[in-house]
């Protein structure tokens, strides 16, 4: 006997009235069609409309699995009795059987309240209804008109009049006829999205999270992320080639102005698709030869944050796949720069709309500012590692997006207590770097590559400067509210005046291995070990007889460095020895620039 099936928002109808137009698609999968246009009242598909239709869709696809008829009442449907033998007796002569119909002035039957339809008619509606979503009571009549269809007369099944009890269909959102953009983001843990989801909420948006409920967890500290690209491939296939998407890493960026803008500056920027761009180039530093000077230091893309036009996102990221490495990343760097299509590629060199992590991008009139590109970036990524993700928190309360219990949660990449232990006379060690920021700063400096000495230096050595790095203004915050503290308690009446250099340093066996006795132009050093995978090369205070070599990498050595507490680096006898030395200013305006 023929299965009822009822239609109802209390049930497990699909409600779109709530969602966005995005957020429907996304749900749903199915696609509207936008050519289509209301014969009488001359407008695009309604939300409602929408909705309604996808969830007849929905039913039919559960007859045609089933394999009986079934009968689909709205929940508007008033009736006094249905005889379910009668109807299963009529289709077995007739494609489908109307219980209550209504007809037009344009020769065709319309309100799809009560019916009744075979398996096979079932897949005959499903068929290219997905792709191309119409009212239900314009696409059944269309689907039909060749079949064999039975009126009850008079009808079986009326509707609840209007005056009664008010359409949920009528009066609900009108499909804009104009650039679609959807925004999605890939979150599997929907709670350290709060960013992203405030700073949508406060420019009137909505993301779609395309890693609700998905299975995936990485913390992503090294090669990963593919499950990002594949969820976005098959979101892609599920809406217009048309349409533009724009896709934001869910748990570090946020929006600084509003989509309207990002469109506004994609179509300025004449491309197809545009990548992020930052400035270090990961997953592996060693690629870095192979990307052109771009005018800026953002010359590396980043597929933490990208926009495109759907038919063309789709055909870069579908092919190709399997050589990515499991990264995301990578995956994207190899067809950008291996692209031999015909859509125009671009990266974000400029900053222009996505600003990638930049500890000295600067908050003007509520907008990010960088100066060396001179513009107001529309999103922003805290891409790296802790220390980028520390930086990313400044940035987000700067934006008033950060509610109080996140502040409590949310770790620190540093230790920021004022205890410390004596290891040797006027020596003090702190915990100061997690091994997470120790290891940062080693891929930091590697990025960037440029090791060399300081003109002028004495005692020369492999260096990079945490002004290169970007990172000075970070350092000289953390000595301000940890280690010149420490100093000023210890060496009373010494007053810290300042941060007067930072620098990381390299040893390894084919360029310096060991480094002279020395003292430093600096009121107080500071010493951290950010590796321990070598042999040799110790830090050794022949006056002091002390040596760091049972100093676990992170903690801080400090010591009054200018004449008392001469100091050398024994010779490496194997591995690469990375640490970072931090010298203070002996008077004011004494920095090394």
């Amino acid at each position: 006997m023929a299965i009822i099936y009822q239609i109802s928002l209390h049930g497990s109808a699909f409600d779109a009235r709530d969602l966005s137009w995005a957020e429907a698609i996304a749900e749903s999968g199915c696609k509207p069609d936008r050519g289509w246009i209301d014969p009488i009242h001359k407008r695009p598909l309604m939300k409602g409309e929408f909705g309604c239709s996808v969830s007849h869709l929905q039913v039919w696809r559960k007859i045609a699995a089933t394999g009986l008829n079934g009968i689909v009442l709205e929940e508007d449907a008033v009736f006094d009795g249905i005889n379910a033998h009668h109807v299963d007796h009529k289709l077995d002569g007739y494609d489908s059987a109307w219980l209550g119909y209504r007809w037009n002035d344009m020769g065709y039957w319309y309100n799809c309240h009560a019916y009744a339809i075979t398996p096979s008619t079932a897949k005959h509606l499903i068929d290219g209804f997905a792709d191309a979503i119409i009212p239900v009571d314009e696409w059944v009549p269309q689907k039909l008109k060749d079949k064999k269809n039975y009126f009850y007369e008079p009808e079986r099944v009326k509707q609840i009049p209007r005056a009664s009890r008010p359409s949920t269909v009528e009066g609900t959102d009108i499909m804009e006829i104009q650039d679609e953009l959807f925004i999605v983001t890939v979150a599997t843990e929907e709670s350290k999205m709060w960013a992203l989801e405030q700073s949508a909420e406060k420019q009137g948006t909505s993301v779609i999270n395309l890693g609700k409920d998905h299975p995936w967890r990485d913390p992503m500290t090294s090669l990963a992320g593919m499950p990002k690209i594949q969820l976005v491939n098959e979101f892609l296939a599920t809406i217009s080639p048309d349409a533009i998407v724009l896709f934001m890493d869910g748990y570090d960026t946020f929006f600084a102005d509003s989509p309207i803008t990002i469109l506004e500056r994609f179509k300025d920027m004449d491309a197809d698709i545009v990548f992020g761009a930052e400035s270090e180039c990961w997953p592996i530093s060693e690629n870095a030869e192979q990307w052109p000077d771009v005018g800026t230091k953002y010359k590396f893309l980043n597929s933490g944050l990208y926009i495109g036009k759907a038919k063309a996102l789709h055909g870069f990221i579908a092919q190709g796949q399997e050589s990515a490495d499991k990264d995301d990343q990578l995956f994207c760097q190899k067809r950008y720069l291996n692209n031999k299509t015909d859509w125009k590629i671009k990266l974000d060199t400029e900053a222009y709309i996505f600003q990638n992590h930049e500890p000295n991008i600067r908050v003007v009139n509520d907008q990010l500012w960088n100066d060396e590109t001179g513009c107001c970036g529309c999103i922003y990524h805290g891409n790296g590692g802790e220390a980028a993700k520390a930086f990313f928190i400044t940035m987000a309360e700067k934006f008033d997006l950060m509610p109080e219990a996140e502040k409590v949660e949310l770790p620190s990449p540093y230790y920021l207590t004022l205890e410390y232990d004596e290891v040797a006379p006027d020596m003090l060690c702190t915990d100061f770097l997690t091994d997470m920021q120790c290891s940062y700063l080693i891929h930091k400096s590697e990025s960037y590559g440029k090791w060399g000495e300081l003109d002028g230096d004495k005692f020369p050595a492999q260096e990079i400067r945490l002004r290169q790095l970007g990172l000075w203004h970070e350092y000289e915050r953390l000595w301000h509210e940890k280690l010149g503290k420490i100093a000023e308690q210890y060496w009373v009446p010494m007053q810290h005046i300042g941060l007067r250099d930072a620098f990381t340093m390299r040893y390894t066996m084919n360029t310096q291995r060991t480094l002279g006795l020395h003292t430093d132009a600096s009121l107080v050093t500071g010493s951290v070990k950010l590796n321990e995978e070598y042999e040799g090369a110790e830090l050794v205070f022949p006056r002091q007889d002390f040596s760091n070599i049972n100093v676990p990498r992170g903690r801080c050595i400090l010591f009054p460095s200018e004449v008392t507490h001469g100091h050398e680096v024994k010779e490496l006898i194997s591995g690469q020895k990375y640490s970072l030395t931090m010298w203070t200013s002996r008077y004011k305006g004494d920095v090394n620039g």
